[in-house]
């Protein structure tokens, strides 16, 4: 049987797997929560696996090394220093993120300042997600091409149609299972071409000291591509970006706590170095037994020839499902995240605040589908993996970098110095890319080196001055949107005596009892599901009494000011304290059920079980005001 054969085998067995876990995840999803975040309840393994498979692709085992044969040392600020860096700092700050219970960063930033804000992030996110899917793409059709000189667009299909499957069905979940198994193959990969390329330079009689010695100085010079000034130059282009990615943030929200979240990044960024580190050394094998390479695609193509000029054809189709493993292990991750700003902070939050969760369950896995669909349309038409990495991060750097990192830690971040850094670094960015791309035609370093990186520091700095500038020029935000993020702030806010309730009462234990409880490391995860029947004022659907949601969530904040919406109508939070996890979350789960919960910390379990209670109540008398009945 030939390897392309053979790869068809081992690809259906593969795919296979992956839907299964799919499957088997898909039954525990009740919520847009456990879609999107696997319930909050990962621990920092699974975690640690996910980031580093997530940012480690077929493409970046090609560029990786492809950057090291063609440059040298000096090409870690390009890639490897940015992304192992980008984990280690998102670990450091991961305090701050994980209390926040948002499910996207636009959400989060709407939370922060203001609902404006929300719909042209989500934008800049998919943008960005989408574009790093494409680079993924791109680095599979050149494997599947060069093995076994399959079409583009039946690489690109293959792909596209196998993580459609297995992300639609199972989610979240499904996408952090997988890529604990899609890193395991490609780390095994890595870890087998570099042995090869040591072995075939042993060979030949040349050792891996010998290799290295022959290189020479500017092989190993780390600041060769314009000393510490270009370093700097390539870290401000690009570890803004990645930090400020949302993918890993999302990983932080789905973690148990906060030390989990902490702790797998840190993990992460460690089997990241490992992989690069194998690249580091198939360089120096490959430097031994090919001419050196004259530019970055020839560099990129020794990682595939290497393979296909030494290994037996069975070896070659097993070979194939570690990139297969390593394209898809992001794709679906920014899938996902893309996805999650379309549904949640587009349709969720402006088009359908009245959806139910199994509405959006659907629409969910819909907008997966065309999110694949669109990154691998464009992927077909694209082939520098380098450009479309780039463009897409120095976009996300531009755009909401100081926005987002402001306004976690600069209590005078307002909502308009957040918008005019979006349109001033954003605009810019897009702007000099597309005259760049559309008009010059060549890199903007040709007029100036400081326009390096597409001119992402002309971008970059404006978004600085915009956001620091108006910022201090307008009013500073209300104290309600401050307080979760800032803790002297909360004391301020939530000094206030709350209502105690009667836990001897049977109505108490009654209400109690139907409480679902679990707990998931420092945190409870308390759920409460209230049935309402008989609409007066609602409106029929399908046969069912449908609850007018907005006009109930309206009356309930007006007769009860503990509730609250920051993000819109179709989560209610009851603002009794700055940890917004630990507080009621109110969200409509079928046309015929309110589902409460709230995460406290163990702590913190029983009053919020009292909080339950009391919300059970002033949603019943809610109820009530619309001719209803809980039940």
């Amino acid at each position: 049987m030939d390897a392309y054969s053979l790869f068809l085998i081992f690809l259906a067995i593969y795919i296979a797997v992956l839907l299964g876990i799919g499957l088997y995840f898909s039954s525990r999803q009740k919520s847009v929560t456990d879609f999107w975040l696997a319930g909050r309840e990962l621990g920092p393994i699974i975690i640690g696996f996910s980031a580093a498979s997530a940012w480690i692709t077929a493409s970046a085992l090609l560029l990786a090394t492809g950057l090291f044969l063609l440059i040298g040392v000096g090409s870690i600020w390009i890639w490897v220093f940015p992304n192992i860096a980008g984990l280690i700092i998102i670990a450091a700050i991961s305090g701050r993120i994980k209390n926040i219970p948002a499910l996207t960063q636009p959400e989060l930033m709407e939370i922060r300042y203001d609902p404006m804000i929300r719909a042209p992030v989500a934008l800049a996110v998919t943008i960005m997600m989408i574009l790093f899917s494409v680079t993924d793409f791109i680095g599979f059709k050149l494997v599947l091409g060069t093995f076994f000189g399959i079409d583009p667009f039946y690489a690109v299909a293959i792909m596209a149609v196998s993580v459609a499957l297995y992300v639609s069905v199972g989610g979240f979940r499904a996408v952090v299972w997988t890529d604990v198994v899609q890193y395991l193959l490609l780390a095994g990969l890595a870890i087998y071409v570099a042995a090869l390329a040591l072995d075939l330079s042993a060979d030949k009689g040349v050792t891996l000291l010998a290799a290295a010695s022959a290189l020479g100085t500017d092989w190993w010079d780390p600041l060769l591509l314009g000393g510490l000034m270009g370093a700097l130059v390539f870290l401000v282009a690009l570890l803004p970006g990645w930090v400020a990615e949302q993918d890993p943030w999302q990983k932080i929200w789905a973690a148990r706590d906060g030390s989990s979240a902490r702790r797998s990044l840190l993990l992460g960024s460690a089997l990241l170095a490992l992989v690069y580190l194998c690249c580091f050394l198939t360089a120096i094998g490959l430097s031994v037994l090919y001419p050196r390479p004259a530019g970055e695609v020839e560099a990129e193509m020794l990682y595939l020839k290497i393979i296909s000029d030494n290994v037996p054809g069975w070896l070659l189709a097993l070979l194939t499902i570690g990139f297969a493993a390593a394209s898809m292990s992001c794709t679906d991750t920014f899938a996902t995240s893309a996805a999650s700003c379309i549904s949640r902070d587009l349709i969720q939050r402006h088009l359908w605040p009245a959806a139910t969760m199994k509405e959006m369950l659907v629409i969910n896995r819909i907008l997966v589908i065309i999110i694949i669909g669109i990154a691998a349309a464009i992927a077909l038409y694209a082939n520098s993996i380098v450009d479309a990495v780039i463009i897409a991060t120095v976009i996300g750097t531009t755009s909401y970098f100081f926005p987002i990192i402001g306004g976690l830690y600069w209590k005078r971040a307002t909502r308009w110095g957040a918008m005019a850094a979006l349109i001033a670094g954003g605009g810019t960015q897009i702007l000099l890319i597309s005259y760049e791309q559309f008009w010059l035609k060549q890199p903007l370093d040709s007029i100036s080196p400081y326009l390096t990186e597409h001119g992402v520091l002309v971008g970059l700095t404006l978004s600085a001055l915009f956001f620091v500038g108006v910022s201090l020029a307008t009013g500073p935000e209300p104290d309600i949107r401050l307080a979760v993020f800032f803790p002297d702030i909360a004391e301020k806010v939530f000094c206030r005596d709350l209502p105690r309730a009667d836990r001897k009462s049977a109505r108490y234990r009654e209400i109690t009892s139907l409480i679902e409880e679990k707990i998931a490391g420092e945190r409870s995860h308390l759920n409460l599901a209230i049935g309402h029947g008989r609409v007066g004022e609602g409106e029929r659907e399908d046969g069912q009494e449908v609850l007018a949601w907005e006009r109930f969530v309206e009356w309930l904040k007006e007769r009860y000011p503990l509730w609250f919406t920051p993000t819109g109508s179709h989560i209610v939070y009851r603002l009794s304290q700055a940890d917004m996890l630990a507080c009621v979350k109110m969200v409509r789960g079928d046309s015929s059920h309110i589902w409460l919960s709230a995460e406290p910390r163990r702590g913190q379990t029983q009053r919020l079980k009292d909080e339950l209670f009391l919300a059970y109540e002033e949603i019943e008398e809610a109820l009530a005001n619309f001719g209803m009945k809980a039940r």
